[in-house]
């Protein structure tokens, strides 16, 4: 083998000298930095603890491989001197010291998983072994840095989002609830597991937190709409509940119109059922009250939950209530849509020139009377104005001239004279 040259023994010891420097900077760096305490074994459990012990043992070996690479090069730099020109016999010593293998021997009581000795490593290769321990201790540092980073996060944000919750739950006097004690629970977990052994936080612990506090915030979301909305929601029911009762005091009373009004059977114009409002126990105006008053006592949770039954019951009134209106209601529609149907076919009579004609100013009076005397049989009403209206346009298809057939209706001829017993009715 040739020996080397001078130029290249200095070659190879500044590199060294580089080497090293920039190997002691990384090593106080390391030492000095925040992140070392959290590879110290005696605070870690688990998977976290075993990683920082190898990590603390490369770190241990990275110290001893620059030591002795430091010693070498020392010896090294005594030996070369600053002589310009150097004897063979200095140039072989300088050679077998930079460029042959030395021994790096076991650190005194090194711990388990430390590198095995260096027996017969030439110095260039004991500075990549130093460059690779140095990046491993950094790798992990940072690993556990990462993951505790990480992990404070969430606790900050969880911690947060439940002193909200609780500064809410204090706001609507409530006390402690399931959801949020599980939520404390599952933080107290995380929060020991982080400091503990951030590297085995299970993914599936952080989403049943995140889970456990989001139900419990949404649950007290929910309670304070409630809360704050019960006032204009007893309003709300308090207007809905008047309605009702405007309509089935509409359908008493236009029930009570049709019947002495209308010829009716019995059976046609049912009412309500009695106390659907103030029955002592089910009506919805006591009922109301009772919530109210319970709002009123602060039992706003009662009164809330108890509204939405109400307004349950209260929607399904208010249709009955529009059904027996309007069925109350129709059999004087009825009777006055018939009355403006007669004058229609009157005013087209006078149109045509036809309604001074003795059978159609009979039919029409026929039908007239029917419809203004109480109480009116809207059945024979309803037949009399067709039956006039049919005579109008068959004397509209003849023309002039034609005489108009003799009407009659189930056996009552257009011509018969009504009762005169009947009072008439213009209501």
């Amino acid at each position: 083998m040739v020996a080397p040259t001078l130029e290249q023994i200095d070659a190879t010891l500044a590199r060294l000298s580089a080497a090293v420097a920039a190997q002691a900077a990384i090593l106080m760096e390391l030492e000095s930095a925040p992140g070392r305490a959290l590879i110290d074994p005696e605070r870690l459990t688990g998977a976290t603890r075993e990683r920082a012990t190898t990590a603390l043992a490369a770190l241990a070996d990275a110290w001893h491989c620059y030591r002795t690479l430091t010693e070498l090069l020392t010896a090294a730099r005594a030996v070369r001197g600053d002589k310009v020109r150097v004897d063979a016999r200095v140039t072989a010593e300088l050679d077998t010291l930079l460029h042959g293998p030395t021994a790096v021997p076991v650190l005194p009581g090194a711990p388990a998983g430390s590198p095995p000795p260096a027996v017969g490593i030439r110095p260039t290769e004991l500075a990549d072994r130093t460059d690779a321990a140095l990046g491993s201790v950094r790798a992990t540092i940072d690993e556990i840095l990462a993951a505790w980073s990480r992990l404070l996060a969430i606790l900050s944000a969880t911690e947060g989002q439940l002193a909200t919750a609780d500064e809410l739950a204090a706001r609507l006097r409530l006390g402690d609830d399931a959801g949020r004690t599980v939520a404390r629970r599952l933080l107290a977990e995380l929060s020991d597991l982080t400091a503990a052994d951030p590297l085995a936080v299970p993914d599936s612990l952080v989403t049943r937190l995140e889970a456990a506090v989001s139900t419990a915030q949404a649950g007290l979301d929910e309670l304070a709409r409630r809360h704050d909305t019960l006032p204009q929601a007893l309003r709300v029911a308090a207007a809905l509940l008047e309605r009702i009762a405007a309509l089935i005091d509409r359908a008493a009373t236009d029930a009570d119109r049709a019947r002495s009004r209308i010829l009716l059977p019995a059976t046609q114009l049912p009412r309500m059922p009695a106390g659907v409002l103030d029955d002592e126990r089910h009506g919805l105006r006591t009922w109301l009250d009772r919530l109210t008053a319970a709002a009123a006592a602060g039992r706003w949770k009662e009164a809330s939950r108890g509204l939405d039954r109400w307004r349950e019951l209260a929607d399904a009134t208010l249709i009955s209530a529009r059904r027996f209106a309007d069925r109350s209601a129709a059999p004087l529609q009825t009777r006055d849509d018939l009355r403006g149907l007669l004058g229609g076919w009157h005013a087209k009579a006078a149109g045509l020139g036809v309604v001074e004609d003795p059978d159609l100013a009979q039919a029409y009076r026929h039908a007239r009377s029917v419809l203004y005397t109480a109480p009116t049989d809207l059945d024979r009403a309803t037949a009399l104005v067709r039956a006039f209206g049919a005579a109008v346009d068959r004397r509209a298809a003849a023309g002039d001239g034609e005489p108009v057939p003799e009407v009659e209706v189930e056996g009552d001829p257009v011509g018969a004279r009504p009762d005169r017993g009947r009072e008439t009715d213009r209501t």
